[in-house]
């Protein structure tokens, strides 16, 4: 199948993600961390929106990353940190034919953020 439209960008196949476990997509609005998670992509905006450090080094732990910078733990399917009331921007991903996208025109998280 082909991309969806141009917003998307092609990740990976669900193989190279999964030995990766996290993946940098470069975007016009900022780079987005795009991570393995329980058998399936999930992507995050890269950079914390605490103090700005790349979520990508972060830990994965019972569906949560924690920023490698002060432990702040996002879900990774809402981007949501219940400890700090605070939500990581999120964006879409979708599965083609083995093939992994993420839509890099804007988090549909949006209205969560402030």
């Amino acid at each position: 199948m082909a991309a969806p439209t141009d917003q998307w960008v092609a990740v990976g196949t669900t193989a190279e993600l999964r030995r990766a476990r996290a993946v940098v997509v470069a975007a016009e609005g900022g780079d987005i961390a795009v991570f393995w998670n329980g058998g399936e992509p999930v992507a995050l905006a890269n950079i914390c929106i605490h103090r700005e450090r790349e979520l990508v080094k972060g830990n994965i732990f019972q569906g949560r990353v924690i920023c490698p910078g002060h432990q702040w733990a996002f879900d990774l399917a809402t981007g949501f940190c219940a400890e700090r009331d605070r939500t990581q921007p999120i964006y879409a991903v979708r599965v083609d034919d083995d093939q992994v996208w993420v839509d890099t025109s804007g988090p549909c998280n949006a209205d969560a953020l402030d």
